[in-house]
């Protein structure tokens, strides 16, 4: 027996139920997301933490597949991986042990959201190959527990599940999470990475996080005065400098950006610089290190 957990709730399920008319495998793609400024709330329960704030999702791709394996293994980008964030979804939701291979268009580490986009394309998947008849938001809340219990994320899997420029109102997994969306239409949106930040320790370092939480909340009550992609890149630099925590590369590649005629800030969190503008956005990043160029995409996942 397995325990299915539906948004904290649990259902036993014999593995025999599910062994009849069981595809031998699902794909599910769920894109990236980055966050331009947000506020934390952490709780007992793991379904009522989260965070407020708002970012984009990006057309940078995360592609998981899942089958029936005689053991449960993890695959990123080619290579066996402890995926702790993945590995919590298998263990709540697959009545039997599976392979799951996700491939990354995204640098992991760099606040693209890969933990969640992974977690949420697995989660996807397993629904689909188990038919396990999980809604949209009961299969995004097992990643979001997954997150939230790994201590990579907190609002990164409501967004993803949402898609576009999303506005995180209220704090939980989704189905409990308030969200909105900034309509914007296709945008171009050019990145540089320099390397990763450790998300768990900011989360738990509560000088730093009382930071962040006084700085977002005030930036979420300002975007939703006035909900567009200026303002947005407007407060999101803004948050960027109150929090303290870009290295002086991310300033000079923020001002580069300011100089030629665009809009650049930080990418929560992560030492990178995410820009929106023209062309001059790139001939300004490709300075500061290899330019990723991606766009908003309106949309959550999608099963194969």
């Amino acid at each position: 027996m397995r325990e299915i957990v539906d948004g904290g709730k649990r259902e036993n399920r014999s593995e025999r139920d599910h062994q009849e008319n069981v595809a031998d495998s699902a794909r599910a793609t769920v894109p990236g997301h980055v966050t331009g400024f947000f506020a934390a709330r952490r709780e007992d329960d793991p379904l009522a933490s989260g965070s407020i704030g708002c970012g984009f999702t990006l057309g940078l791709l995360a592609r998981t597949t899942v089958s029936a394996a005689d053991s449960t293994q993890i695959i990123i980008n080619g290579h066996p991986s402890d995926a702790p964030v993945s590995r919590h979804v298998v263990e709540s939701l697959a009545p039997s042990p599976v392979r799951v291979e996700t491939e990354l268009d995204m640098i992991m580490g760099a606040g693209f959201g890969a933990s969640g986009a992974g977690a949420l394309g697995c989660a996807y998947a397993l629904n689909q190959l188990f038919e396990l008849g999980l809604t949209s938001n009961q299969v995004a809340s097992v990643a979001h527990r997954a997150e939230v219990l790994s201590g990579t994320g907190l609002g990164d899997v409501i967004a993803q599940n949402t898609g576009g420029l999303v506005i995180r109102i209220a704090h939980g997994a989704p189905g409990r999470g308030v969200v909105d969306r900034i309509p914007v239409p296709g945008t171009k949106v050019y990145a540089v990475v320099r390397g990763p930040i450790p998300t768990r320790e900011v989360l738990m370092d509560a000088s730093v996080m009382k930071r962040i939480n006084d700085a977002g909340e005030r930036a979420v009550k300002e975007i939703l005065r006035r909900p567009t992609l200026g303002e947005f890149m407007r407060l999101s630099r803004g948050f960027t400098c109150e929090i303290e925590l870009a290295s002086s590369w991310a300033l000079d590649a923020m001002e580069a950006v300011e100089s030629a005629g665009g809009m650049a800030s930080m990418i929560m969190l992560g030492d990178s610089v995410f820009a929106v503008g023209g062309e001059e956005c790139r001939e300004a990043l490709q300075h500061f290190g290899d330019v990723i160029e991606t766009e908003i995409v309106h949309r959550g996942p999608l099963l194969d």
